[in-house]
C-alpha cells in the first residue's frame, strides 16, 4: 500500500493551497479599510505586497470587487458601489474630524453627505413646489367659483389687492391707522 505523497497522480507538485476562507474574508475586510481610506487599484497591489499576501492581477481585482460589494451590502442595497463608497468614506471621514475634535470639518463633511443623500431641496425642487402650489390654487379657485354658480356657497374671495401707495407700507407718509398724512 502506498503512502498519501504531496504529488498528485499527474506527477506534477500540488500548487500552493488556496487561503483559508477566514484569512480571505479578514484580507477582504483590510482591502475594505483601505478603499475607504482612498486606496485604489495600484495602493491595493502595494499593500498586498508589503503585507506578503502573493496576489495575482486577477486576484486582487477580485479582492477588491468583494471589498466593494460588502461595502454596498453594507450601506443599502440597491446603491451602486461608487455611491455607497462615497458615503462611507465620508462617514469615516466624519469620525476622524470627531475623534480630532475637528468640529468645523465634520459639519461640512456632515453637510456633503446629506447632499449626496439628497436631504437638501434643489433650486428645481422649490420651482416645482411653486408650480404645484400655483397650480393648486387655480384648481381651488375654480372649484369655489363651480360651488357658488351652483348655488352652494358664498361668493368666491377675490385675491387681495395690493395697497395703494404709502398705505401700511411704512412710507413716510403714511400716520398710521389714523389714515392722516402730515401736511
Amino acid at each position: 500500500m502506498a503512502e498519501p505523497s504531496d504529488t498528485p497522480e499527474s506527477g506534477k507538485p500540488k500548487r500552493k493551497r488556496k487561503a483559508e476562507a477566514a484569512a480571505v474574508a479578514l484580507r477582504i475586510e483590510e482591502v475594505l479599510r483601505i478603499r475607504l481610506d482612498g486606496a485604489e487599484y495600484h495602493d491595493v497591489v502595494q499593500y498586498a505586497a508589503e503585507k506578503g499576501w502573493d496576489l495575482k492581477e486577477r486576484q486582487v481585482r477580485e479582492y477588491i470587487g468583494r471589498a466593494d460589494d460588502l461595502l454596498v451590502e453594507r450601506q443599502e442595497p440597491k446603491r451602486r458601489r461608487v455611491i455607497a463608497r462615497h458615503l462611507a468614506q465620508r462617514q469615516s471621514l466624519f469620525a476622524r474630524c470627531i475623534n480630532a475634535a475637528d468640529f468645523r470639518t465634520a459639519l461640512a463633511v456632515l453637510a456633503d453627505l446629506a447632499k449626496l443623500k439628497g436631504l437638501y431641496a434643489t433650486g428645481n425642487d422649490v420651482k416645482e413646489l411653486v408650480k404645484l402650489a400655483t397650480a393648486q390654487g387655480m384648481r381651488i379657485e375654480e372649484l369655489e367659483r363651480r360651488l357658488h354658480a351652483a348655488g352652494l356657497s358664498s361668493p368666491p374671495a377675490e385675491s387681495p389687492s395690493p395697497p395703494p401707495p404709502g398705505v401700511g407700507t411704512g412710507d413716510a407718509r403714511d400716520d398710521g391707522p389714523t389714515g392722516r398724512v402730515p401736511g
